[in-house]
């Protein structure tokens, strides 16, 4: 009896191991603040829209941006469901994922950007009841990974396109001159035979 006691709770554990290695792995504090940051080899400017135009490959909606201070904030399409709960009734849940973007010069022509991410949960309770959110940190390395991706291609893009229209000499075209204006003819008219 025991045997089979051992040999269904053994079972039972090699069930859930491989479920619990399906969840992604937390980043340490250190691990986390490396793949928040990077630094890229242009203005600041051109980060900035890189950025943005990042956020938009993503599929990030609600992207609001102020290029004075440099902060770019964007969410992703809410995901929701109706829930049913014994003590408040029929309510809604909601998640969607913040980010909040910081771009800043960082010496000469240089730019560094430090990108936070948030996973908000937003709920209601009821119709019409009261709604309340819950956000926590991304504490996991794949969406900063996501994003630091489509930014590299865009910066990579931004970059070459700069480079190639400063290397491209200038189209040698000759010095448009407005012809002078024709002197205007004579009028003459024709007497009339009456």
């Amino acid at each position: 009896m025991r045997l089979g006691a051992a040999l269904s709770l053994a079972s039972v554990t090699a069930v859930s191991k491989p479920a619990l290695a399906d969840k992604p792995v937390e980043l340490a504090p250190a691990e986390l603040a490396a793949a928040q940051a990077r630094t890229y080899p242009v203005p600041a400017n051109v980060a900035f829209s890189s950025a943005i135009s990042a956020l938009q490959t993503l599929g990030y909606m609600d992207i609001s941006a102020s290029k004075d201070a440099g902060t770019i904030s964007a969410q992703t399409e809410a995901k929701g469901k109706m829930i049913y709960n014994i003590l408040w009734g029929v309510g809604k849940k909601k998640r969607t994922q913040k980010a909040s973007i910081l771009v800043e010069d960082n010496g000469g022509a240089q730019a560094r950007v430090r990108l936070n991410l948030v996973e908000a949960e937003s709920k209601s309770r009821g119709l019409f009841g009261t709604a309340f959110s819950d956000g926590k940190l991304v504490k996991v390395g794949e969406p900063y990974s996501a994003f630091f991706t489509a930014l590299d291609a865009e910066v990579a893009r931004r970059s070459a396109e700069a480079a190639s229209t400063a290397a491209a000499p200038p189209a040698a075209s000759a010095p448009t001159v407005d012809p002078a204006p024709a002197a205007a003819a004579p009028v003459t008219t024709a007497p009339s035979g009456n």
